[in-house]
């Protein structure tokens, strides 16, 4: 391919300073902005000033591309494409929804959804790959960018600053089952990635060292976010890298030589700070015991039952296109107005039911299948590191969203993993015709001498 490479060398600094450069701090803010990094920040006014411009961008960009395709008679769109536009009625069928079933103007419904429209942002880096104006390499590279930013201001935050300072903002919260500590609720998308990424690389090329670059995004998941839901997701990603990644031999040196060091330190610190232990235990025996046929669940646990009960109550009386979404500018509270307390983000699945019914909730859970479909595929680069960490990424965040509302909030974090899986499926085409041409060839060039006068000079 032609893209651009970060390190081509040129004779003209303003060459590289209008074209590398700048394509790398796009694609650099392209992810901040559509997976709404600083959202929970101590700045997201901000971070939605800069999504409305950058929507705005967006939607103008894709009249360009639907105006250039009509001009150009180019109506041929691929499976990836047309799964996009389907995602992009989701708000119009929600916002119908709402329309009939509470009255709400359509426009407010529409309104509800600016986030979701953040989906356009990985249909632009798609363009760009296909179009050869960047390389899949400089993409990878900037995702890690965008990672390490991520995990250095994560950091910085945990450790310089008191996350009870914001505690009665979207930045921080508390929970009687972690402690009642405030803690702050990053968006943990490129820390999961982060971590997967390194671990996927210290596994397939056999260097410890990529471990230790893992293991710093993991720690800050497990001992500084402290939320069972992420430590949960990104653990059962990473165990099923683990297995799919090695021989069954490999597993189990692997196994030794990580978990009787993980069992040493595990011990150790249960006799230093046992407290520390017990207050996972207990953070983890709390979300079971507020299952139904459970022990006594604390306030917020039952919080969150009410909220699943009325999601359920709701999804039976609209089943099949759901109740939409309530518009806080339409009517104080939004959902609460109708339901006392009820936040659809809160109940995950049931939520995402709630909203869509099960229509629309089966096209918004297809995106992890039709990227199933894309990496069993994949044959010849299967164990690229950027692609396997994309898939293993897919995972934890499809494991999450069964707990939150993120597949609609942070729309475009699992749609830029899809779309880029789906690119890597497209190369992978191109590269087995190529080999399958280039097996034909040689089979020519060995055919017996009489047949030699058939074959080109």
């Amino acid at each position: 391919m032609s893209a651009i490479p970060v390190s081509r060398k040129t004779s003209s600094f303003h060459g590289i300073l209008t074209k590398s450069t700048l394509i790398s701090i796009f694609l650099f803010f392209n992810f901040m902005i559509s997976f709404r990094v600083l959202l929970v920040s101590p700045i997201p006014a901000v971070e939605l000033a800069m999504e409305l411009i950058y929507e705005v961008v967006l939607l103008l960009y894709l009249g360009y591309r639907i105006f250039h395709r009509i001009v150009s008679g180019n109506f041929r769109f691929n499976t990836m494409e047309l799964y996009l536009f389907l995602l992009l009625l989701l708000p119009v069928q929600a916002s119908l929804a709402a329309m009939f079933g509470y009255g709400q103007p359509l426009y407010y419904g529409l309104g509800t959804y600016r986030d979701f429209y953040m989906i356009l942002g990985p249909l632009v880096i798609y363009n760009m790959l296909r179009n050869n104006v960047v390389s899949i390499e400089l993409v990878e590279r900037m995702f890690l960018l965008t990672a390490w930013t991520c995990l250095a201001l994560f950091y910085a935050m945990t450790l310089f600053t008191n996350p009870e300072s914001y505690r009665d903002s979207q930045a921080a919260g508390s929970n009687a089952a972690k402690g009642g500590d405030a803690y702050y609720r990053f968006n943990m998308a490129f820390i999961f990635f982060g971590t997967i990424y390194y671990y996927a690389k210290a596994l397939y090329q056999k260097k410890p060292l990529y471990f230790i670059a893992g293991s710093l995004f993991f720690i800050y998941v497990a001992f500084m976010r402290f939320d069972r839901t992420s430590i949960t997701a990104l653990t059962g990603a990473l165990v099923l890298l683990f297995f799919t990644a090695l021989t069954p031999k490999r597993q189990m040196s692997i196994a030794l030589f990580i978990g009787v060091p993980a069992i040493v330190v595990g011990v150790g610190g249960y006799l230093v700070a046992p407290d520390a232990y017990y207050q996972y235990y207990y953070m983890f025996l709390d979300a079971f015991s507020s299952l139904p046929g459970g022990f006594v669940a604390n306030q917020d646990e039952s919080v969150r039952i009410n909220e699943v009960r009325i999601a359920l109550e709701n999804i039976e009386k609209r089943p099949f296109f759901g109740n939409g979404k309530i518009s806080g500018r339409w009517v104080e509270g939004g959902y609460n107005h109708f339901f006392g307390l009820f936040y659809a983000s809160d109940v995950g699945i049931f939520g995402q039911i709630f909203m869509y019914g099960f229509v629309g909730a089966f096209i918004l859970y297809f995106q992890f299948v039709m990227s199933a479909i894309y990496s069993l595929r994949i044959k010849h680069i299967k164990r690229n590191i950027f692609l396997v960490g994309l898939k293993f990424f897919l995972v934890a965040l499809a494991i999450d969203s069964l707990t939150n509302g993120y597949l609609t909030i942070y729309a475009a974090q699992s749609v830029t993993g899809m779309v880029l899986i789906y690119y890597f499926y497209q190369k992978d085409r191109v590269l087995g015709v190529r080999l399958r041409m280039a097996e034909a060839t040689a089979n020519e060039l060995t055919l017996p001498e009489k047949g030699s006068k058939n074959l080109p000079e």
